[in-house]
């Protein structure tokens, strides 16, 4: 090879570099600015690894702890802290690394919850990001529209660029045959059948006690209908302290993303703030189910206590 192709080469690998380290753009976008093939484009960005063109490092921690062994000990994939307590210190560090990840043309799911709601919040990309938002869960409300996830989709939407879906049926019914009949509705099967698609989902991760938004939309009278076990949930989900899945006759009659649709999820991201979600977040990590767990500090010390003593 004659030094000007091997400049010319050179100049290839910093230019698809740029285009998507810095740029963010699409493997697809690259592929037509520069007129190669999209699987051409996944090739420059590994020979740009490889020979030291782009280094990736991750900051496992945002202050001064060191929050390296907890990751390793709750399995996941990466593990980020906010210095400060509270939904909202959560929220805004959930938003950076959504505005580092989210790439064009990507599907994103959202649960529900307050912290969910400060995550969308935060959400505050420097240039509009075509994406397409789907609710992993049917309508809660009752507990308020910030709380709600198809208005944190649409919220989302209006905050990215993109497009969402409504998903416009209560997250559980009376019985299951109203159930069958709501998931054969098109406007509720058009959005259950884009959990498929999902490139990417953002997860709270809730305690479970009788005033569970989804308990107690689905108590009757006095009497709450609390899953067997259960310390934690993620949608309309829930788990034991071990993170096995809590199956029960209350799933026939609730309305969102399934346990199998999740684990298909190629990025999983879980929020969570407080020390008093310990237990909820150690069950979902427990089971394999996230691979990003956003945090802040007081809960990251909670769960480092836990997991040190086995």
């Amino acid at each position: 090879m004659s030094i000007r192709s091997t400049s010319t080469d050179a100049e290839l690998l910093v230019r698809a570099s740029r285009l998507y380290y810095l740029e963010e753009r699409g493997q697809a976008e690259i592929a037509r600015l520069l007129r190669i093939s999209r699987p051409g484009v996944s090739r420059l960005l590994r020979r740009a690894r490889d020979s030291k063109i782009v280094e990736i490092r991750v900051r496992e921690t945002t202050g001064s702890e060191d929050w390296s062994g907890l990751q390793r000990r709750l399995g996941v994939k990466e593990l980020r802290v906010a210095d400060e307590g509270g939904i909202e210190a959560v929220g805004s560090l959930g938003a950076r690394f959504f505005e580092r990840a989210v790439r064009r043309g990507d599907v994103v799911g959202l649960t529900a919850g307050t912290t969910l709601s400060a995550f969308v919040q935060a959400v505050a990309p420097p240039r509009p990001v075509p994406i397409e938002i789907v609710p992993l869960v049917g309508a809660l409300w009752d507990t308020g529209e910030d709380y709600d996830g198809s208005f944190l989709c649409q919220e989302l939407r209006r905050r990215t660029g993109g497009t969402h879906h409504v998903l416009s049926a209560p997250a559980v019914v009376r019985t299951e045959t109203l159930m069958r009949s709501l998931r054969a509705e098109p406007r509720v099967r058009n959005v259950v059948e884009r959990y498929g698609a999902l490139d990417s989902a953002y997860l709270g991760i809730g305690i479970v006690a009788e005033d569970h938004p989804i308990v107690a939309a689905a108590s009757t009278g006095k009497r709450a209908v609390v899953p067997r076990g259960a310390v934690a949930s993620v949608g309309c989900l829930f788990f034991d302290a071990r993170g096995g899945l809590c199956a029960t006759a209350l799933d026939r009659r609730v309305l969102g993303i399934t346990h199998d649709q999740l684990r298909r999820v190629p990025v999983r991201v879980g929020l969570a703030a407080g020390a008093q979600k310990r237990d909820a977040v150690l069950a979902v990590a427990r089971g394999g189910l996230l691979d990003v767990l956003v945090i802040d500090a007081p809960l990251a010390r909670s769960l480092s206590a836990a997991t040190n003593q086995g």
